[in-house]
Order: structure tokens, then sequence, then C-alpha cells
């Protein structure tokens, strides 16, 4: 890579971060490119010349939310992996502190996740980004197949309707531990659940 090029990626990156701060700390009406730029401690214009709109540069910010969250995907499958093990069954409590410790990694990145909730909210009118932050994007499948895989391991029922639960309760526990009690330990609510959901 070159100098020029680095140079550049390091600028969008600093762009994004930037951008999702202010989406963060002050809400989507305050995302602007000169506020961007501000942020950012860059030359006015910069944000412009990597993101000529509004939606081009909410797409940056799309895009990096997005690879982060299928980097904790992955994350978790290797953890799971090497709990797991040829022949060994997850009990319901290594599964729920695997998915605990997820939640927690998700929301010690608060500003990625109050950005990700802005934006939910914003891009109704941009079905294309608003679906890399939900049900249709690469990493919610790749989250419904680790998901299934963990439930299989734990003994537990996989279906798709089971494997969404887990993901609902799971997002909403990250809501709850990001945006109203920072404290909150989402571990016993999780293995309640799990423990609910096993044969009889």
């Amino acid at each position: 890579m070159s100098s020029n090029a680095g140079s550049s990626n390091a600028r969008r990156e600093a762009i994004t971060d930037s951008a999702i701060r202010i989406l963060a700390r002050d809400g989507v009406r305050a995302l602007t490119h000169r506020a961007v730029d501000r942020e950012a401690g860059i030359p006015q214009g910069s944000t412009s010349y990597h993101a000529k709109t509004r939606l081009a540069l909410m797409e940056l910010i799309v895009d990096a939310l997005a690879a982060r969250s299928k980097a904790d995907a992955d994350a978790l499958a290797d953890s799971m992996g090497s709990l797991g093990g040829p022949g060994r069954r997850l009990s319901v409590e290594e599964l729920a502190a695997l998915i605990a410790g997820l939640v927690e990694t998700l929301a010690s990145r608060r500003d990625d996740m109050r950005a990700r909730y802005a934006l939910l909210l914003e891009l109704d009118d941009a079905p294309h980004l608003r679906a890399k932050l939900t049900t249709d994007s690469e990493v919610h499948a790749v989250s419904r197949q680790v998901t299934a895989s963990a439930l299989a391991a734990a003994g537990l029922p996989h279906s798709p309707a089971c494997v969404d639960e887990l993901i609902a309760l799971t997002d909403s526990l990250l809501l709850h531990r990001t945006v109203i009690n920072e404290t909150a330990s989402p571990q016993a609510i999780l293995a309640a659940y799990l423990r609910g959901t096993a044969p009889t």
C-alpha cells in the first residue's frame, strides 16, 4: 500500500470515528460535514472529499459499524469453538456467559451502539443502508449461524424461531445495557431464558 493510500484510509477512519462520536453524543441532526471536520480536527472540506453527500457519510458509518459487528460475531464463534470441542456439550451457564460477554463487548463501544440506534431510526428512506444494521445484513446472517450452532452445542432447541428469539433477547439486553442501565449484567437473564428453553 502506498503512503498516499494509507494516509487516505487513515483520514477516512478518522472521519468515520468522528461522525460516530457526533451521532452518539449529539444525535443525527448534528451530523454535518462541517461538524465532522471540526470533530476530527481536519481541514474544512476534508469530509466532503471522502463523502460528498450526507447519505454517503452515513454509508461510511454504517459500513464501519457492520464490519465491527461481524468481527464480534466471528470472535464469539471462535470462543464457542474453544469451549466446545468434539463430543463436549456446552452448559447453559457457559453459553449464557459467552453471550453476556458479547453484550459487554458491544456495550463497551458505547458510541458505536448509540450511533447504531440513532441510524436505525433515521434510515427508513435508505433501506439499503438500514439493511446492513438489521435482519437483512451479512452480520445478521453470521449471527444466526453462530447462534444456531451455540444452541445446538448446548443441547437446546435451535430452530429458526428459537434462534430469532435469542437474538432478539440479546439485542434487547444490549439496548438496556447501553441506554438505560450501564451496570446491568445480562448473564442471569440469559441463563434463565436458556434454561427455560431446555427440553423437559
